[in-house]
């Protein structure tokens, strides 16, 4: 039996963000690597979501208050950030960047209460996520603006190609989840 290895790295900027760099096993077929594992990541998954983006595009801040989301991925390279829009939590407005990429397998842990977004930075990326509640569509979310001073992402594009609802996000300070 082989036992999964992984190295739990916490946020030290939001509390309950985490990002699980992944053990692979490589031989001259190719790779495998466990994307989740209850030995670092104890929800109760229910839907698995992928989405497909080309160069440039940036989806998002998205998020609610009941969504636990894990998030890595499959194939290319996108910048993922997250923002903490939890009204009780001490890390509130705080952002957390990461580049994730198939090169390097890993998986983070958004925590509810937290918005996401990611920036496609290769010619296509494969973005999955596994999420504890069933999406019930952008009118049960909050979108913040992508580009909120607030929140002060330094975005590898800075004119990035956006969805009419992602052109659109309220401001960070007019959301508190």
């Amino acid at each position: 039996m082989v036992k999964n290895n992984f190295k739990i790295e916490p946020s030290a900027n939001i509390e309950g963000v985490s990002k699980i760099v992944l053990d692979t096993f490589q031989d001259f077929r190719g790779e495998i690597w466990t994307l989740y594992s209850k030995e670092y990541c104890d929800y109760n998954f229910v839907s698995d979501k992928i989405t497909i983006s080309r160069f440039g595009v940036l989806r998002g801040f998205h998020g609610d208050t009941h969504t636990v989301k894990l998030v890595s991925c499959l194939s290319g390279q996108f910048q993922f950030a997250i923002a903490d829009v939890r009204s009780d939590s001490k890390t509130y407005g705080n952002i957390q960047t990461y580049l994730i990429s198939d090169n390097e397998p890993a998986v983070v842990v958004v925590p509810a209460g937290c918005v996401n977004a990611h920036l496609c930075l290769s010619d296509k990326c494969v973005f999955y996520y596994k999420w504890s509640e069933e999406y019930k569509g952008p009118e049960s979310q909050v979108t913040v603006a992508w580009d909120d001073p607030d929140i002060g992402v330094d975005w590898v594009i800075k004119s990035p190609i956006l969805s009419e609802r992602d052109k659109h996000g309220v401001k960070l300070k007019e959301v508190r989840l």
